[in-house]
């Protein structure tokens, strides 16, 4: 026997490992099993203190979130003022306002079954990543729709807590238990942070408030997923089967002691027995320093707020109605009940009766067409009764009450247009649009915000997939099978958003850019399959792809013949334009020449009878002419006819090619000018009168016209 409990002994003590290393740590199921009971206890009792100085920071936020939760809920309390049992209506203003939000906001998220899209990054030349992209939007989309349990409940939920408390949760994990990815809304007084945080991501440590019933916690034990801890149980009641609360901390602990603290997620009971410790990074997100030391360690991220106001003091938890509205709330409930007591004070009456009349005090009922008869020796009825004067309800408080209640609606942008209340029949369209714009402005921001984080929590299912998801998955959307795989998830040139656009929250908004779009159905520079798509889509109609999955109808016989005339006028008209433009051409040409002509004639003459001025505008003569022929050549060669000259000469009537080689066959050079007074002599001929290099006449410069 002794030989036996020396053995026991042998193989129950810890082996001397040593710190564990990072790899070590993050091939283990749970870390929490390579660590012995001091370790445990000391990470136990730190995670429960830490706990409670973060529940301790939000202690005023926790009472603002109670009080927010009983005036949404309707809660009342003992009211004994002015009188026991005095009237004590709670008017609906938060309610009433987190409905309105929440009918506008779950639609625009969940609007039919297309919840996400895929988009591209980088060139994609052959359109495959457009492909994955498609396939991978149509897959989460199914995912978040039929395959996680619960999401488009706690979706629902979650769109009307909102609004009231400002702040909601919500977790996005691989289950073990259930092998799926899954889902949870976490409510903001189950998520313990720290009132200060600036962010998730920054903060050191969040904890999450868990209820398990205790066969759940039994599936974790005996799955292997937890250590045997004690069962907690909820000492309200006496029920054994009641839940118990656990804590789930994300938090930073340095287990391989190198002095730099890693992100691990740890699971224990609120008396510090640790259950489990799995890491909250992966090798992708461990940086590596210069040194090799270990610079930094991203930590994965399986949580996302969803806000609603930012807190205006810079505090981690957003506010909502319930805070914003607290006070109007509590004003607008009073007024209520004092215009209330006033009014059932005036209907009851009472006053004082004088000691000369005979009549029993207190309540004497009357029946219809009674009289009852009393002693009034002391004097007249009218003079031993004197009632109190019981104005009833003020008219003040009434306007008051008013302006209170459309305060509110302008807080909460619920306006009767925006609430299905019908305009006055007086009122323009445009005005009604430009009304239902302004109500917008609010939700629309808020709307921002919340699409913001679906965006966040998108992306971690992305990364679940690409860690869980099996080798091939098939999947059924809109009566559409499809099949994706864990390598779609793989690469790193895809991102998925949501299909909801954050612009367009009412469905008079999407009505609006849908009948926009629709001025361009019938243009040919716009596809009017995408236009009729996006035009029915607007409108809520299901099953869009079945409307236009058909082939387009054949063209109109009539359509193609008009288009044909059109064409064939426009073929016309421009042809009519190229030959008057070509018949001007030849009139220029003929000027040309005959301006040249006339040039050399003068010039001749002038040569003869000896008159300088007479050369002199023989000269200016022929340089008009050399301009004009040379704006025709360059017309001509715009319209690429530089190698049909002669046939456009014989179709204008034989006017010859304007354009010749330089110093050749252009406008022949005039004959040798006169003596000069200086006794030189007066050439106009060469390069330095009309002629070109090599003299001869105007040709050689400026291409002149051939005779």
């Amino acid at each position: 026997m002794a030989e036996t409990a020396i053995i026991l002994e042998e193989e129950e003590a810890p082996a001397e490992t040593g710190p564990l290393t990072l790899q070590d740590i993050l091939e283990a199921d749970n870390v929490a099993d390579h660590l012995d009971d001091a370790k445990l206890l000391e990470i136990g009792t730190k995670a429960v203190s830490e706990y409670e100085i973060d529940e301790a920071s939000r202690k005023d936020w926790k009472a603002r979130y109670d009080r927010a939760m009983k005036i949404a809920m309707q809660v009342r309390e003992a009211k004994n003022t002015p009188w026991p049992n005095a009237s004590n209506v709670k008017y609906p203003l938060v309610a009433v306002a987190a409905i309105q939000f929440q009918a506008r906001a779950y639609p625009a998220i969940v609007d039919g079954s297309n919840l996400v899209k895929g988009r591209v990054i980088g060139p994609d030349p052959d359109g495959q990543k457009q492909n994955r992209a498609d396939r991978v939007g149509r897959h989460m989309s199914w995912q978040l729709l039929f395959k996680m349990p619960g999401w488009e409940d706690d979706t629902d939920r979650l769109l009307l807590m909102l609004p009231i408390v400002g702040c909601v949760f919500r977790k996005t994990y691989y289950d073990k238990i259930a092998g799926t990815n899954c889902s949870t809304m976490i409510p903001a007084d189950d998520f313990v942070v720290s009132y200060w945080a600036k962010s998730l991501e920054s903060t050191p440590r969040y904890t999450h408030i868990l209820r398990y019933y205790p066969y759940e916690v039994r599936e974790r034990i005996r799955a292997g997923i937890w250590r045997e801890v004690p069962l907690d149980n909820d000492d309200k009641t006496n029920d054994e089967d009641s839940y118990g609360e656990y804590l789930e901390q994300f938090r930073l602990i340095d287990l391989d002691e190198d002095g730099y603290p890693e992100p691990y997620v740890v699971t224990l009971t609120k008396e510090g027995a640790v259950a489990r410790i799995v890491p909250c990074f992966d090798e992708s997100g461990v940086i590596i320093g210069p040194d090799g030391a270990v610079a930094r360690i991203e930590r994965k991220q399986y949580v996302v707020k969803y806000g609603f106001i930012p807190s205006p003091d810079g505090a981690f938890y957003d506010i909502g109605f319930g805070t914003i509205l607290e006070d109007l709330n509590a004003a607008i409930d009073t007024t209520i009940n004092q215009m209330l007591d006033a009014g059932a004070l005036q209907n009851t009456q009472g006053g004082f009766v004088g000691s000369g009349i005979n009549i029993k005090s207190g309540a004497t009922r009357f029946k219809q067409g009674e009289w009852k008869r009393v002693d009034v020796t002391g004097g007249t009825l009218r003079d031993n009764i004197f009632p109190l004067a019981l104005n009833g309800p003020s008219s003040v408080l009434f306007s008051l009450l008013q302006m209170l209640i459309q305060a509110a609606k302008d807080i909460t942008a619920t306006q009767d247009i925006m609430t299905g209340g019908a305009p006055t029949a007086n009122t323009p369209a445009t005005t009604t649009l430009a009304q239902i714009e302004q109500g917008m402005k609010v939700m629309s921001a808020i709307f921002k915000r919340i699409h913001r984080s679906f965006r966040d929590e998108l992306k971690i299912l992305f990364d679940l997939n690409r860690m869980f998801l099996d080798e091939e998955e098939y999947f059924n959307l809109n009566d559409q099978t499809g099949a994706v795989g864990r390598d779609d998830y793989q690469e790193r040139d895809l991102d998925v958003i949501p299909v909801s656009d954050p612009t367009m929250v009412s469905d008079i908004q999407k009505m609006a850019r849908a009948q926009y779009l629709m001025q361009f159905f019938g243009n040919p520079m716009v596809n009017q399959q995408v236009v009729l798509r996006r035009a029915l889509e607007a409108g809520g109609i299901p099953d869009v792809g079945e409307l236009l999955n058909v082939e387009p109808p054949p063209p109109d016989p009539k359509l193609l013949l008009d288009g044909m005339k059109q064409q064939n006028e426009r073929e016309r008209t421009q042809s009519d334009i190229k030959v008057n433009e070509a018949d001007i051409r030849a009139k220029d040409a003929q000027t040309a020449a005959s301006l040249a002509q006339t040039a050399l004639n003068i010039a001749q003459f002038a040569v003869a009878t000896g008159e300088v001025e007479m050369m002199k505008f023989a000269q200016d003569l022929a340089t008009i002419g050399s301009d004009l022929a040379r704006q025709v050549a360059e017309e001509t060669a715009e319209e690429g006819m530089e190698g049909n000259e002669d046939e456009f000469a014989d179709e204008q009537g034989g006017v010859q090619p304007l354009v010749g080689p330089s110093g050749d066959g252009g406008i022949p050079g005039l004959p040798e000018g006169l003596p000069g007074d200086d006794g030189g002599e007066m050439g106009l001929g060469g390069a330095d009168d009309l002629g070109g290099p090599g003299g001869g006449g105007i040709d050689g410069a400026t291409d002149g016209v051939v005779l």
